[in-house]
Formats: C-alpha cells, sequence, structure tokens
C-alpha cells in the first residue's frame, strides 16, 4: 500500500509522529477518532440486544467489540486502495497522525500546570477535561496526581499503542486499535448502564494495550536515563506496585512514571460521588509537585519516540529476516 511520492513504512510513521507533534488534533469535524466516537454512539443504539438481559446485552457488546474495531479497518484500507496513488502516502501520514496524541496530551498537561499556577479552581476545571474522576473538591496535590496519572495511562493508550499498531499494519490498523480504544472509553466503565454492555469492550482494550503497555514500561524506563529519571525504581515500582491495579495495562504505566519520577501516584478517588480506593504507586516516595506534571509530559514525549525508535528498527529486522 505504498505512493509515489512518499514510501517507505518508516519514514509515514515519523512522519505522522512529527506532524502531530507540530499541529497536534485535527478540528472535530474532521477528526477520524471522533467519527469513530459516533460510530459507537449509532452502534450501541442501533444493535440487538442492548436493553435485553443480562445475555442479549453480552452478546450485543460482543458483536460490537469485533465489528466495529473490524470495520474500521476494513474502512480506512478501502479508502488508501481508491486513494489516488501519488497522495496515498500523504493520506495514511494524515491518517497516521490523526491516530496519535501525544501533542494533545502534552497540550492538555500544560493547561493543567497553567491553570494551577493561577487559581485552584481554574486547576479543577482544566483536570476536569482530561480524567473521570470528581475533580470539584480536589487540592493542589491531587489536582497534580489527576494529570500525572493521567499523562502516564494516556502515554500507552493515546500515543505507544497506537505507534506499535501503526509499525505493524499501518494506519488501519492503528485506527482499528483506536476503535478498540474508544469503545472502552465510552462503553467499557463498570456501571449500571455498561457492566454487561461494555464486558467486551473492556476485555477486548485490556488485550489489545497488553503488550503495547510493557513496551511503554521499557521505553519510560529506557527515557528516563535522558530524562534524570530512575530508571531502575521505574520498573522496580511498575512490576511490583502496578500489578495491584485493576488495570493490567494502567497500572503499570502510572508505576513506571511514578518510580522513574520518584513521586507517588494511586490512592482514593471518588467517582460519580463513591469512593473508588487505588492501589499505592511508588510507596515512600515523594509526593507529586506541581512541577511534575511537565516532567510527566516530557517523560511521555520521549518515551514515545524512543518507542518508535524500536519498533521502526524491529519492523526492519523483521522484513530483512523475511528476504534470507
Amino acid at each position: 500500500m505504498g505512493g509515489v511520492a512518499i514510501s517507505g513504512a518508516g519514514t509515514k510513521l515519523w512522519s505522522a509522529f512529527v506532524l502531530d507533534l507540530l499541529l497536534g488534533e485535527p478540528p472535530e469535524n474532521l477528526h477520524p477518532v471522533c467519527w469513530l466516537g459516533k460510530v459507537v454512539d449509532w452502534a450501541e443504539s442501533m444493535v440487538p440486544g442492548r436493553d435485553g438481559g443480562i445475555y442479549a446485552q453480552r452478546v450485543a457488546g460482543v458483536i460490537v467489540a469485533v465489528f466495529l474495531p473490524a470495520g474500521t479497518y476494513v474502512a480506512a484500507r478501502g479508502a488508501l486502495r481508491i486513494t489516488p496513488a501519488p497522495l496515498r502516502g500523504a493520506a495514511e501520514i494524515a491518517l497516521l497522525s490523526t491516530a496519535f496524541a501525544g501533542r494533545s496530551l502534552y497540550d492538555a498537561a500544560t493547561d493543567v500546570e497553567r491553570a494551577l499556577a493561577a487559581d485552584i479552581g481554574e486547576g479543577r476545571a482544566a483536570v476536569a477535561r482530561i480524567v473521570g474522576r470528581d475533580t470539584s473538591e480536589l487540592d493542589e496535590g491531587a489536582v497534580v496526581r489527576a494529570a500525572v496519572e493521567s499523562v502516564a495511562e494516556n502515554a500507552n493508550d493515546g500515543v505507544v499503542a497506537p505507534l506499535f499498531y501503526a509499525c505493524a499494519g499501518g494506519a488501519p490498523l492503528a485506527l482499528a486499535y483506536k476503535m478498540v480504544n474508544t469503545l472502552d472509553s465510552m462503553v467499557g466503565y463498570r456501571n449500571e448502564r455498561y457492566r454487561d454492555f461494555g464486558w467486551a469492550a473492556a476485555r477486548l482494550d485490556d488485550i489489545a494495550g497488553y503488550l503495547p503497555a510493557r513496551m511503554t514500561v521499557l521505553a519510560v524506563s529506557g527515557a528516563s536515563l535522558v530524562t534524570g529519571g530512575d530508571a531502575l525504581q521505574a520498573l522496580k515500582v511498575a512490576f511490583g506496585d502496578g500489578r495491584g491495579h485493576a488495570s493490567p495495562n494502567a497500572g503499570l504505566c502510572e508505576g513506571a512514571f511514578a518510580g522513574s519520577l520518584g513521586v507517588r501516584l494511586g490512592g482514593v478517588d471518588r467517582y460519580a460521588g463513591k469512593s473508588v480506593e487505588k492501589p499505592v504507586l511508588g510507596t515512600g516516595l515523594s509526593k507529586a509537585e506541581r512541577e511534575d506534571i511537565m516532567r510527566a509530559a516530557r517523560l511521555m514525549y520521549l518515551s514515545a519516540a524512543l518507542a518508535m525508535t524500536v519498533f521502526t528498527f524491529l519492523r526492519r529486522l523483521v522484513k530483512w529476516m523475511g528476504r534470507r
């Protein structure tokens, strides 16, 4: 699926990564990931069995979790196939860049840091845009922790995992992963409405993010050697404290950031008025401070660049070995 203007998977991947770094997200009405969210809304209302019993809802959830990512892959692949050859490479770069959320994540972290520096109320409002927990009563330390945890978790979901799937299967597979992740974020919550219908989406997201999350941990540890973080402590907290997290992936990524930055994450949060106790990541480490928000954002970017370097190298190695 190459073009005549831009060839080489590695070139496309790096071009898309840099394009996201420079320009960030396109407007919502032009953003493929926003379109995916609308497709999820449509599917939830249309799939048979959505309003039935437990069994019917689980079957409906499985249908949605299987067919929407598969459909996304087919649609993206088809769109690229019908794109004129001279434009195909540029079109894939544009599609790939929309699957990466590095710039938007960095900008969101910047917004929280600046808002918090101005006023605690503004800090709460800014962090509420990137986390699902209740934020109306958070103190400064809790706002900082929420922001760092969001950067850490989304370093995998929004950057490294899409890079991994883009390297494995180009824009179609990267966007299929984004559909999986979008499904989980929209219907994978463990509440009354989505407990049964969203079960398959949540499990599929855990599976799809399993390997990339562990690669994220390794990338964070490697990047720590450059940022001045603690590489060994990143691994220790990730594969120690992080394993106690409800998510098999988020806990490891948050633990890696906690260990690298030398800060304590996790603890009690409130969701829809109910307290949820999460494992403490980095027991004995210091409380996160405001400057740690941007330290986490910079660590995210460097980790992603390191992961990209490794992924493209492995792709070339596999391709070379296949020719022997």
